[in-house]
């Protein structure tokens, strides 16, 4: 990070926390060291994914797999970030509710503590501001008339876990 600021969606996409399709309890999807018991080369964002339901038992993997051009890929479509959903499994996150009349979403508890810091800010600071992930944030969360609500809902997803 760059002084508090700046990163990627991406680099919190070891763990996602969404719900069991079985249960709907917290469920994890993260990166397995060693998932197919030899050295996998680890491309981010293209590692081997577990989903574990601790409440359930559940438990699935996905690996990808070489394509014709030797790349590293996965045999179905990634998801797109945006919906809601994780990028693997396409289940919905656990931590995402309402909020000033839209969604909010985080991946983690990580990903919330980062976002909650960034909010709580009343100067932000703007060097390659354009680079960040916080550039990206919808205009109404960065808004200060809802930092109040948005710091609100924010405590209740903490809470949820």
């Amino acid at each position: 990070m760059l002084n508090g600021v700046g990163g990627s969606l991406l680099a919190y996409s070891d763990l996602f926390l969404v719900h069991c399709p079985r249960c709907s309890s917290c469920a994890r999807i993260f990166t397995p060291s060693n998932a197919k018991g030899q050295n996998e080369p680890r491309y981010t964002g293209h590692e081997s994914k577990r989903l574990v339901c601790s409440k359930c038992g559940l438990t699935k993997d996905i690996h990808p797999k070489r394509s014709w051009n030797n790349l590293w890929t996965f045999n179905h479509e990634l998801f797109d970030e945006k919906q809601g959903v994780d990028w693997y499994f396409g289940l919905s996150l656990y931590l995402q509710a309402q909020c000033c009349g839209n969604n909010i979403w985080f991946f983690n508890l990580e990903h919330l503590d980062h976002i909650e810091e960034y909010i709580k800010k009343h100067l932000r600071p703007s060097e390659l501001y354009y680079l960040s992930m916080e550039s990206r944030l919808p205009a109404w969360m960065k808004r200060s008339k809802n930092r109040g609500e948005v710091l609100k809902v924010i405590d209740k997803l903490r809470q949820k876990v």
